[in-house]
Formats: C-alpha cells, sequence, structure tokens
C-alpha cells in the first residue's frame, strides 16, 4: 500500500480572466471567499491531514504567493502554456515522494482531504465528487454545459474528460485533484515525453490535465478513483464565488469546505 502524502503541490499560474477586475493585481487563488483567501482553505484543509509541505506554482502576480508556500516556483510560460507545463516544473518533488497535486482556484475541506488522501495501494489517484450534481446546478442553469464525462468500472477510470450528452454519463467529476507516487509520475512523465516526441511542444503547452488523464486512460494507465462526497468548491469566475457565498449563507451546504 502506497504511503500517505505527506506534501502538495498546488497549481496556480493562472490569472483568471472570468474574474474580471478582481483578479488585476492579486492571483486567482487569493480572492477572498467566506473571509479567506481561497488558498487559505485549502492549506488548513491540508495541515490538518498532516500535509505540511507545499510547492506553489505561479505565474500571474506569481510573487504574492511566496507567504503560503514551502517553496515558490514560477511558470515564465504562464500566458502560452497550461495546467500540465507548470506541473513538469514539480518534477523533482513529484518522483521523491507520494504527493497530492491541487488546483490553486479550488477551495478544498479538511473533509474532502481526508477522503482524497485515504490509504490506497494505486500509483494515480484521481478523487471524484460523487455529489457534484448539487454544486454545479448552483453554478449554472445547465450542468452538462461545463461537466465533464467520467466513467468508472470497480473504481478504475475508463474514460474522464469528454463533454457528456446525459447525466448518465457523469459518475463522477474531476476535483482539480490528483495523487500519485514517484512511480505514477514516472509513467506520466513518460507520456509526457512521448506526447512532445510525437506532437511537437505546442501540443503539450496545450494540454490541460483532463487531457492528460484522457490520455493517460487511453495509454492503458491504472487510473483509479477516490470518492469524495462534497466539501470543496472551484471558483472560475465571480458569479461561482456568488453561488458559494449564497449557499453558505443558506447552511447545510453539502460543499461546505470550512470544516
Amino acid at each position: 500500500m502506497s504511503s500517505r502524502p505527506r506534501q502538495a503541490v498546488v497549481l496556480a499560474a493562472g490569472r483568471g480572466s472570468r474574474m474580471g477586475a478582481s483578479t488585476d493585481h492579486r492571483p486567482k487563488c487569493l480572492y477572498p471567499l467566506a473571509g479567506e483567501p481561497i488558498l487559505e482553505w485549502t492549506l488548513r484543509g491540508l495541515r490538518a491531514q498532516g500535509v505540511d509541505r507545499v510547492l506553489v506554482i505561479g505565474g500571474w502576480c506569481g510573487d504574492m504567493l511566496r507567504p503560503w508556500a514551502t517553496e515558490l516556483r514560477i511558470n515564465a510560460q504562464w500566458q502560452t502554456t497550461n495546467m500540465v507545463r507548470s506541473l513538469m516544473l514539480a518534477s523533482d518533488w513529484l518522483q521523491a515522494e507520494p504527493t497530492l497535486i491541487v488546483y490553486g482556484d479550488g477551495a478544498y475541506g479538511a473533509r474532502a482531504l481526508a477522503m482524497a488522501l485515504a490509504p490506497s495501494e494505486h500509483d494515480l489517484l484521481v478523487p471524484v465528487d460523487t455529489c457534484w450534481l448539487e454544486l454545479w446546478r448552483r453554478r449554472f442553469d445547465d450542468p452538462l454545459q461545463d461537466a465533464e464525462t467520467l466513467q468508472l468500472r470497480e473504481g478504475r477510470i475508463l474514460s474522464i474528460g469528454q463533454r457528456p450528452q446525459a447525466l448518465q454519463e457523469v459518475q463522477g467529476q474531476f476535483m482539480g485533484m490528483l495523487r500519485t507516487t514517484p512511480q505514477g509520475w514516472e509513467f506520466m512523465a513518460r507520456h509526457l515525453e512521448r506526447t512532445e516526441a510525437v506532437s511537437g511542444r505546442a501540443a503539450l503547452d496545450r494540454l490541460d490535465m483532463t487531457g492528460l488523464l484522457s490520455r493517460l486512460v487511453q495509454d492503458g494507465a491504472a487510473l483509479h478513483a477516490a470518492e469524495v462526497a462534497g466539501g470543496w468548491v472551484e471558483v472560475d469566475s465571480i458569479s461561482d464565488a456568488a453561488a458559494v457565498e449564497k449557499a453558505l449563507a443558506e447552511g447545510a451546504f453539502s460543499h461546505d469546505f470550512r470544516d
């Protein structure tokens, strides 16, 4: 059984253009949610679960993230590359020991993180939200406009990251988290090297995380799901933030990340 991660990599390079003027002078992950920066909620949850080393990959206004990180690295090409390029800057951390990778624009509470970090024998584990629909219905008039497919069989991911045509195609939703061992990262790194060799640097620059996960499944990776039931939120826009604040004020919110 693989060791429980005690370190995390936070991907926080993007500007968050859908946040409008609120991110003109700060990274999106420092936008205040329920009275604290989004990133602070995640760091509190990680500390509560014994994850005490955090590498932050920044980009836009990256120096502002220094107080929040054990180590800060900057993706200098943040404007022209996607999440995967930021992740590759953490290669030495990922080679060293089990690691939880998290998006900077998600607020992950201790309850959700406890499920994501539960003991596992797998080298590549994707936390997925099985009650995603309640959150998506608060964020979108039609949840399927933003949701992505996720098909499982006995805990193994069969497909991920496509545009669904029906709710039945979504057995959970990617949460912006990925858990890997050094062996899992080695498999991923080999795949990324092949992608660049075959398709070119630009193809790798454009690759997002669910695109990578989908490619890994097609490449025969044993990609498994860790089922999580709420306890987190994703903030892509000002309307997302408003929907979350409204749900927290109403109480009994399945995705309350403050616990």
